[in-house]
């Protein structure tokens, strides 16, 4: 079935749908979106035809689970990082490392000594 997004103008929400196609023509009518919660949400397009998913790979800043650490270790981690020459930040919710772009993983890891076997390729 297929996946239908939906953005809010004013608030920038975006929802997204798996509806058949019949459904999704019976909630749309002839309005092109839909309405939610007393707001309307118009059909968004570039949303449902990107190749990559907002905070997924290839997005900067990317977060990584591989290279994260418990989240009650967040600052100290921040901390270590900074000495090392490449402050990192940490998510404190779920500890994942975040990456503001692909050199910055790269020196990152090779100050931890962690070896990222796709090089980079694939982002």
């Amino acid at each position: 079935m297929p996946t239908y997004c939906y953005t809010n103008k004013a608030s920038g929400e975006t929802i997204k749908k798996t509806w058949s196609i019949a459904v999704m023509l019976k909630m749309e009518g002839d309005r092109d979106g839909i309405s939610q919660g007393g707001d309307f949400y118009y059909r968004d397009y570039t949303a449902e035809h990107a190749r990559t998913p907002v905070g997924g790979c290839a997005s900067w800043p990317m977060k990584s689970d591989a290279a994260g650490v418990h989240p009650d270790q967040c600052q100290e981690f921040s901390q270590n990082s900074a000495k090392m020459g490449v402050y990192t930040e940490f998510d404190k919710k779920t500890g994942q490392a975040i990456f503001t772009s692909r050199s910055h993983r790269a020196k990152y890891l090779k100050a931890m000594g962690f070896h990222d076997r796709n090089g980079g390729y694939g982002d």
